[in-house]
C-alpha cells in the first residue's frame, strides 16, 4: 500500500496543530464525512474513531478509500504455502539477539499494531534494547522521559490511548523514548531523509545501543518507493551501515471490507495468534518471491470481542475489563468515558476511551490493575467524575 505524498504533507501540518476537541463524539465524525468526502477526510475519520475506541468504525472509514490488493497467481500461493506458521514472538525475540535496529510499522488507524509492539517491549529490553524511536512523537515534548506519560500536545496520533499505553510501558520498563519525525512540512523524499538522519544521530551518540523504531506504513520499506526514492529504513541502512530488521504488520491484518484484505491473509485467516511464516532453513516470508521491501511480514488474526471490546486489548499485562454500573451514569446518553491513571495530571492522554450510546450498552473499559479517575461527559457538556480501583479479573462497579 502507498500513502500519497499529499496525505503525508497534510499529516505533517495536522501534527503541528492541536485539535480543539481531540476526542470527538461519533456523530461529530459522521457530520464531518457528510461535509467532506475526500480520501483524507476518511483517513482522518479513521484516526478519530480509533481515538475513542471505535475499532470497527475506524476499519470501516479507512476501507472506504482503500483500493485493496491484486489477485494472487498460483505460483504466489504455492510459494507462500511452502512456509509454515511460527509464533511471532519466538522469531522476533530470537532475531533480536543479532540485531541492533528493529523497525516495526503500523497502520495509523489500527491500535492492534501498537498493542503488539507494546507486548514486545519487555522481551526486547531483556535482549539489550534501550531506545524507542517513534514517528508519531513531536519534538516539542521535551519532558516526556521525565514525566512518564504523554500529554495532548505530544503529537497527533499519540492521542490514541493504546499508543499512549505503549509509551507509558516503555518508560516504565526503562527505555529512553525519542522523536525522529521531521520538524517542518517537507516533500516525501526530504521527509524520509530527515527521519533517517535523526535516527542516525541517536545511533551515533549511542554506539553500543540497540534501537526499536515504531513507524507508519511504508517507512520501513528497505527498497525504493515512488516519489521518495529510498524510504526511511533504506536511508537508515545507508547512513548508519546497519541493516535494520524490518517487520511489516499492516499488510497481513484484517479489514472491515473482507474483499479488500490481502490475499495472503485470506489463505491463513483461521490462525488465532500473531504469526510469522518460516522455512526449515530459517528463511522468513517477506512477500512474493523476489519481494525485498521488508524482512518479514507479520500476520494478526481476526479480532474477537470481550464486553464489546477487542480481545487483543487484554493480551499484554494484567488487564481487566471494567464495566460501569449504568445506574451511576446520571447524565443523558450518549456519553464518553475517559480513564486516567490517578497520578497523571490534566491534559494527559487517557489510558482508555469509550463511548456508551445507551443505557443497555455492555461496553467496558480495559485497564491494568491500579487506581483511576473517570471523566464522563455528553454532547450537552454535562459531566461526571469518579475514582475507581481496578484489580485482576472482570469487574462491574
Amino acid at each position: 500500500m502507498k500513502i500519497s505524498i499529499l496525505l503525508l504533507s497534510i499529516f505533517l501540518l495536522t501534527v503541528l496543530q492541536e485539535s480543539p476537541e481531540p476526542y470527538p463524539f461519533i456523530n461529530h465524525i459522521e457530520a464531518q464525512l457528510v461535509a467532506d468526502t475526500t480520501a483524507f477526510a476518511f483517513h482522518k475519520a479513521a484516526w478519530e474513531y480509533s481515538f475513542i475506541g471505535e475499532y470497527q468504525k475506524a476499519l470501516w472509514a479507512f476501507d472506504q478509500t482503500f483500493a485493496g490488493y491484486p489477485t494472487l497467481t498460483d505460483e504466489q500461493k504455492d510459494y507462500f504455502l511452502s512456509f509454515h506458521p511460527v509464533n511471532a514472538y519466538h522469531i522476533i525475540l530470537n532475531r533480536a539477539e543479532q540485531e541492533r535496529i528493529i523497525m516495526i510499522n503500523e497502520a495509523h488507524h489500527q491500535p492492534r499494531h501498537r498493542v503488539f509492539t507494546t507486548s514486545l517491549l519487555e522481551g526486547l529490553y531483556q535482549k539489550g534494547y534501550r531506545f524507542l524511536g517513534l514517528e508519531a512523537l513531536a519534538h516539542t515534548d521535551t519532558l516526556l522521559n521525565e514525566r512518564g506519560y504523554l500529554i495532548l500536545t505530544s503529537g497527533y496520533y499519540t492521542k490514541e490511548p493504546q499508543l499512549g499505553n505503549l509509551i507509558r510501558e516503555a518508560l516504565k520498563i526503562g527505555y529512553q523514548v525519542f522523536a525522529y519525525e521531521t520538524q517542518q512540512p517537507v516533500n516525501g523524499k526530504e521527509r524520509e531523509i530527515e527521519q533517517a538522519r535523526n535516527i542516525q544521530q541517536w545511533v551515533a551518540a549511542h554506539p553500543e545501543g540497540k534501537f526499536l523504531i515504531h513507524c507508519g506504513f511504508d517507512h520501513i520499506n528497505e527498497s525504493e518507493v515512488p516519489g521518495w526514492e529510498k524510504a526511511m529504513a533504506g536511508r537508515v541502512r545507508e547512513y548508519t551501515g546497519i541493516d535494520p530488521f524490518t517487520i511489516n504488520q499492516e499488510i497481513l491484518t484484517e479489514h472491515y471490507i473482507r474483499e479488500k484484505e490481502n490475499p495472503f491473509f485470506k489463505l491463513v485467516d483461521t490462525l488465532r495468534r500473531a504469526t510469522i511464516f518460516a522455512k526449515e532453513d530459517g528463511s522468513l516470508f517477506r512477500g512474493s518471491k523476489g519481494d525485498e521491501r521488508f524482512d518479514v511480514r507479520l500476520f494478526h488474526p481476526r479480532t474477537t470481542y470481550t464486553h464489546g471490546r477487542p480481545s487483543w486489548l487484554l493480551m499484554h499485562g494484567a488487564r481487566s475489563v471494567y464495566s460501569i454500573d449504568p445506574e451511576k451514569i446520571t447524565i443523558t446518553y450518549p456519553v464518553m468515558i475517559k480513564a486516567y491513571q490517578e497520578e497523571e495530571r490534566e491534559k494527559a492522554v487517557p489510558v482508555d476511551v469509550i463511548v456508551i450510546e445507551r443505557y443497555s450498552d455492555q461496553k467496558a473499559l480495559v485497564l491494568l490493575e491500579g487506581r483511576y479517575r473517570l471523566e464522563i461527559h455528553n454532547h450537552e457538556g454535562d459531566t461526571l467524575s469518579m475514582n475507581i480501583s481496578v484489580s485482576a479479573g472482570p469487574q462491574t462497579k
